[in-house]
């Protein structure tokens, strides 16, 4: 059987669980009342997923990739673009062509 990977954030993939993407993912197809019970059911779960994965007394667990040095912002922000879509994508396009063009400069001089 093939296994297809979402792209998610490593939030998300701490936050979220199996349960809570097969319910946003069924939001569309159910009736208008339904949507928003189950969508806000999943959010909701969502949240209380974060607060426990925050207030749990094991630290280590914790957003490993955030404790993770980064010496060069553009790997950083390339990073991050790759789970925006949209004008957040479009913006940090921006950002990255802009330091870009600065470490060219930089280097140039």
């Amino acid at each position: 059987m093939e296994q297809h990977f979402l792209s998610q954030t490593a939030l998300d993939q701490m936050a979220g669980s199996d349960t809570t993407q097969l319910l946003k993912a069924s939001v569309p197809y159910l009736p208008p009342k339904a949507q928003q019970l189950f969508a806000v059911y999943a959010k909701t779960q969502e949240l209380s997923n974060t607060l426990r994965l925050f207030s749990s007394v094991n630290k280590e667990q914790q957003m490993c990739a955030a404790s993770t040095p980064c010496n060069d912002p553009l790997e950083a922000l390339d990073d991050i673009r790759s789970f925006c879509y949209g004008e957040s994508k479009n913006c940090l396009d921006q950002i990255i062509n802009t330091l870009a063009l600065f470490q060219i400069l930089k280097l140039m001089n």
